[in-house]
């Protein structure tokens, strides 16, 4: 249990350390009630995801630690990474895989590959350069019920062809799609013209 209560910190120390040297990465159009962390690739925590970019995590007002607040876990972030060409299913399903497991300090704690995640992803919409995709992930809630949690996620996936890269939006929620906390995830929106950069 001191293991995992230490890679909790270490975890939690490594986001607040990068959220607070890159303030000026701006993916995500909300305002600053909402907390924000800014990771770069490779992120420390899930270093093989093989990508260079940023990441920028948001989190709501209130209640993402809550167990019984609506918000509880429920969060957004986007990816500007190195990807040129659309993102398939089976691509994102292992990314988001490695990036929880990661997160959960599966790969490095052995006691926990009990709860190594699992992800699928289903693409529900497709132009030439956007993909929405539902999905779900199950994961290990290390920082609040030390139990296994199932995430349900939107992903709205940009392919900058132009500039060879990729912008992905991630919204996550053990609430299914269903609950109310979607409707203010689903105003959480990527900032207009990234591809434009």
């Amino acid at each position: 249990m001191k293991k995992i209560a230490l890679i909790a910190v270490l975890i939690l120390c490594s986001m607040y350390t990068f959220g607070q040297n890159h303030d000026e990465v701006n993916l995500i159009d909300l305002d600053s009630t909402w907390a924000k962390e800014i990771f770069p690739f490779p992120i420390r925590f899930a270093q093989n995801i093989d990508y260079k970019g940023v990441e920028e995590a948001r989190f709501p007002p209130e209640g993402w630690s809550d167990e019984n607040h609506q918000n509880f876990w429920s969060y957004a972030f986007a990816w500007d990474i190195n990807l040129n060409k659309k993102i398939t299913e089976t691509e994102l399903a292992s990314d988001i895989e490695k990036y929880f497991d990661g997160l959960a300090g599966v790969a490095v704690n052995k006691e926990l590959e009990k709860y190594k995640a699992s992800a699928l992803f289903i693409e529900i919409e497709n132009t030439n350069t956007q993909s929405l995709f539902k999905g779900k992930v199950k994961t290990y809630d290390g920082f609040r019920t030390k139990k296994a949690i199932t995430l349900y996620v939107l992903v709205e996936s940009h392919y900058c062809e132009k500039e060879g890269r990729s912008v992905l939006l991630f919204r996550f929620s053990p609430k299914d799609f269903t609950q109310d906390v979607w409707k203010t995830l689903e105003k959480v929106k990527l900032i207009k013209g990234l591809c434009d950069k």
